[in-house]
């Protein structure tokens, strides 16, 4: 049975620079059928006996895309404690005292803990959790993903080696339970190993179905290798069509051999190359204003780094890295024209996630390289400006350039929009905004420039742009309708705007 719709008496954005604004547009058996005038889709539409749904001067425009969240991350939040409010290490015990599961035998987890918002300034040490849970394992992810709060018996059950990097201690040389690097990436894999597979598909359809509820169509999905569990990708490849929205599925392995057998296209991505501004694990050439011992890390050495490019780039796989602080973008940049020397490859979009504190060398670089870049405005918009985490980590100067996407833009890059949820909301209306009103007005674009973010830019950055990203005939029938025009409003109140209604191919998946 065929499928049928159509929109009428909107304001429609389309992203084509061919035909910019219409008023109603065709969708049939999934795909964009046609655009134009109300009176001309009305009239098709009830020629094929379609229905027809009367916008009433509400605004559509191309599916919105979210071009880095954590699903399985995202998911299990519906699972775990919310520990962003907690202001204390006494606020944090009490909260999962309170609402810890009463299954003795499932772990304490907890999600969003920032300690650049608790009084103490630092996490909970395994010593303190051990005096309200000693018998009982907790893991408490920190909101930036970049390291894990653990008491001793988790730490017990994980196996540990004396010796592992990123094991945190205590100035008497004791282990404290803090997590980074090598160990963080151990922690995750042994809390993620141990979830059933029932668990993950539910987590992966709880982020889908949040999602679809803020407008998002197309999400570029992080998953695996060290950021989960590689155990996450059969049940994403298993269920991924079933989804009420498109998923790129991102594997964060460095296994070429198996990407390549699973029949993707992407590997890695999101392999961290460091770590983030919360943690102080960003790397950087000068320290951090709040702690003049620390240059942030770099985790891999640039021979595996130009060796893992090319290999991937030799196998047909798109790639790229996370990189967030100077020195670990310089490197990227450094090894992927290596790479490419090597082994030259046209359009290869190879991927930069965050780029959020490069310098003016290595914009130029990263967009004579062909490189494309993958961000998040809400960092900025949410952590940085004046008396912020941002600020009381990197100083006022380097603060002011975070995430300068300004700059990307007249440097020729192209440039998605994410969320990188869970560490902020997946909502890229809250992207747009952000975008437009960052905490600098030297880093604004136009609203028209963000919404290319999350829309025709962001399938460009997945390699979909002839699929996804503007309304036009013969592309996928992704639509996401809102209360206005976020072109039209004033630019402090796009924030404010609802999404009224999510189309996927063709079906509606949300309604307000």
């Amino acid at each position: 049975m065929e499928e049928k719709l159509a929109l009428i008496n909107g304001i429609g954005i389309t992203m084509d620079e061919d035909h910019p604004v219409c008023q109603g547009i065709y969708l049939k058996n999934g795909f964009i059928e046609k655009i134009g005038t109300s009176e001309a889709i009305k009239k098709l539409a009830e020629f094929e006996q379609a229905a027809i749904i009367d916008l009433n001067g509400q605004t559509f425009l191309p599916g919105l895309h979210d071009c880095h969240v954590h699903m399985m991350s995202t998911g299990l939040a519906a699972i775990g404690i919310n520990l962003y409010d907690c202001r204390s290490i006494a606020a944090v015990l009490e909260k999962l005292a309170a609402d810890k599961s009463t299954n003795e035998q499932e772990w304490i987890f907890g999600y969003g803990l920032d300690e650049s918002r608790l009084r103490e300034k630092r996490p909970p040490t395994a010593s303190e959790l051990d005096q309200v849970f000693r018998d009982r394992p907790v893991y408490l992810v920190d909101r930036g993903l970049h390291y894990t709060q653990v008491n001793t018996i988790a730490m017990e059950l994980m196996g540990f080696l004396e010796n592992e990097e990123g094991l945190g201690r205590d100035q008497a040389g004791k282990r404290n339970g803090r997590l980074h690097s090598h160990a963080n990436s151990h922690a995750r894999k042994y809390f993620f190993d141990k979830l059933t597979r029932d668990q993950r598909e539910a987590a992966i359809r709880h982020t889908a179905k949040m999602a679809v509820a803020m407008g998002v169509t197309t999400i570029h999905a992080m998953e695996g290798g060290d950021l989960s569990s590689d155990s996450d990708i059969p049940v994403f490849l298993e269920i991924i069509d079933s989804l009420p929205l498109h998923v790129v599925l991102h594997w964060c392995s460095t296994a070429v051999p198996e990407v390549v057998a699973k029949g993707l296209r992407i590997i890695g991505i999101d392999i961290l190359l460091d770590g983030s501004i919360g943690s102080r694990t960003a790397a950087f050439k000068e320290p951090y204003a709040d702690d003049p011992e620390a240059l942030g890390e770099l985790y891999y050495a640039d021979e595996w780094i130009t060796h893992y490019i090319e290999t991937a780039h030799r196998a047909g796989l798109q790639t790229g890295f996370h990189a967030i602080g100077q020195r670990a973008i310089t490197q990227v940049l450094n090894c992927l024209e290596r790479a490419l020397n090597k082994y030259p490859v046209d359009d290869h979009r190879f991927r930069i996630e965050h780029f959020g504190f490069p310098d003016d060398r290595d914009i130029k670089r990263a967009a004579a390289l062909g490189a494309v870049i993958s961000t998040q405005p809400a960092f900025t918009y949410l952590r940085g400006g004046p008396d912020s985490v941002y600020e009381e980590r990197v100083g006022a100067e380097r603060n002011h350039r975070a995430y300068p996407i300004r700059e990307f833009l007249d440097a020729g890059l192209v440039v998605s929009g994410g969320s990188d949820s869970n560490v902020t909301p997946i909502d890229p209306v809250l992207g747009i905004h952000a975008a437009v009103n960052p905490p600098y007005s030297q880093n604004a674009i136009s609203p028209g420039e963000a919404l290319r973010l999350f829309t025709i830019d962001g399938a460009f950055t997945a390699k979909e742009e002839l699929l996804r990203g503007s309304l036009s005939s013969g592309k996928a029938g992704d639509i996401t309708v809102l209360e206005q025009n976020p072109l039209a409003v004033a630019p402090e109140t796009i924030k404010d705007i609802g999404v009224v209604m999510t189309i996927y191919q063709g079906k509606i998946v949300y309604k307000k």
